[in-house]
């Protein structure tokens, strides 16, 4: 079951990882460390059922891979540091919440008339990155912005802003 603080639960939010569990990250880039990794490691944030689940295999890596002496060595120190960075970056009650207020559009990156989606930021960074939806091919869906007004067509007008609380939001759909 995804977190989802109590203020947010009016807006039926993440409705596939409700009903059938898992968790939503926003996440940095993974290269730097998956390089680092044995093959076929990685720290993707996939499929993972809460945040806590996800942490204890990162710790696990920086246990198994990320020490040498007792002391951590370069991945060690890279992992600690995506931990916070992830933690940082995933206080969804930091997280701006949008309505789609145009029409529905089908296949990849599709969004629903009326549904509320969020659009992840953090505190230390309150910059626009994209839209998190809980369907795998929209679990992290950032466009390119364009000078006529739309997010690789989607139009600005057609979001309506519920939440907030850095002002992301806003500014993104300003364009400021």
């Amino acid at each position: 079951m995804p977190y989802i603080p109590i203020g947010h639960e009016k807006y039926d939010l993440l409705p596939f990882c409700r009903e059938h569990g898992g968790e939503v990250f926003s996440y940095s880039p993974t290269d730097e460390i998956d390089d680092l990794l044995p093959d076929g490691e990685t720290i993707i944030p996939f499929g993972y059922c809460s945040y806590e689940e996800y942490f204890a295999r990162l710790e696990g890596y920086a246990v198994k891979y990320g020490t040498k002496d007792g002391k951590p060595n370069q991945l060690g120190l890279k992992i600690a540091a995506y931990i916070e960075d992830i933690r940082q970056r995933n206080v969804k009650e930091d997280w701006s919440i949008v309505q789609y207020l145009g029409k529905s559009t089908c296949g990849i990156g599709g969004f629903t008339h009326g549904r509320y989606y969020y659009w992840p930021c953090s505190i230390e960074n309150p910059e626009y990155e994209g839209v998190i939806d809980d369907e795998e091919f929209t679990s992290y869906l950032a466009w390119g912005r364009s000078d006529n007004g739309t997010f690789d067509g989607i139009r600005f007008a057609d979001w309506m802003i519920a939440e907030d609380p850095t002002g992301m939001a806003a500014r993104t759909l300003s364009g400021t």
